[in-house]
């Protein structure tokens, strides 16, 4: 018997719109398995660099982060800036997704270093000039008072702000505030005075007045202060003056005037 020809299977014709609905229904297959899967778990959270007056327990209220959330959607930029409101104290804060169900919460915690006045207030800052509290006269003690500069409506949680003349002031006085807490000078200066901008002072050891000159290479004209102030004190440990350290970036030396 002659074979007879079978006749060709027609390919089935796809509407237009099948490649675009097949799309669809893969995305929403996906996004439907990423929001059942990768859950904080009950005990998923993890904090480090908690303090006994700064607890785990209050970072993760002000974090807003709770068992349950999904860790793909985690605002983890929203939940930094909620701790640092929140919790003024806390300079720096890291969240990090642990897949498939933990986060760790990272805090370094700031403590304060100088005050500012405004009318009868007293404000606490810490070295980036961020409020951190309001305080009485009896809770200055060890820090350094800040003259020269009226801050605006101080709020808790933010860094200063203060009036278009006064504004470059509180940049630099966050870069001294800084340099001064780096080289752990802070119980040796009591009084920062922010009134010229282009040269503020502050006094140190009680026997030296710093005048900082413009606002530039803050940190290495207070290394290069404690350098000189080693070696006079070697050579007269009852010294006392005047630091210039205003031409120290353009000649590269220091001036100073003892009294």
């Amino acid at each position: 018997m002659a074979n007879t020809p079978r006749p060709r299977r027609r390919k089935k014709k796809h509407s237009p719109l099948f490649a675009p609905l097949s799309f669809i229904v893969i995305c929403a297959a996906v996004f439907f398995g990423l929001s059942v899967f990768f859950r904080v778990s009950p005990n998923g959270i993890e904090v480090n660099g908690a303090t006994q007056d700064i607890t785990a327990e209050d970072i993760i209220r002000a974090s807003n982060i709770a068992p349950g959330d999904n860790l793909i959607f985690l605002d983890r930029i929203a939940a930094i800036s909620r701790i640092k409101i929140q919790l003024p104290y806390v300079e720096d804060a890291q969240v990090t997704r642990v897949f498939p169900n933990k986060v760790i919460i990272t805090v370094s915690i700031g403590e304060r270093v100088a005050f500012v006045r405004l009318d009868s207030d007293i404000w606490a800052i810490n070295k980036d000039s961020k409020v951190l509290e309001k305080i009485d006269s009896s809770q200055t003690a060890g820090l350094i008072e800040v003259v020269g500069l009226t801050p605006l409506a101080p709020k808790t949680g933010e860094v200063l702000t203060a009036s278009p003349d006064d504004a470059p002031k509180v940049g630099y006085l966050a870069d001294i505030l800084d340099a001064i807490q780096t080289n752990h000078m802070q119980a040796d200066v009591t009084r920062i005075d922010m009134s010229n901008p282009a040269n503020p002072n502050f006094d140190y050891l009680g026997r030296f007045t710093v005048k900082m000159g413009a606002n530039d290479n803050t940190a290495y004209k207070i290394e290069e202060l404690l350098q000189a102030i080693s070696q006079l004190n070697a050579s007269d440990p009852n010294a006392a003056g005047t630091f210039d350290m205003s031409a120290l970036s353009e000649s590269g030396a220091i001036h100073f005037s003892p009294n």
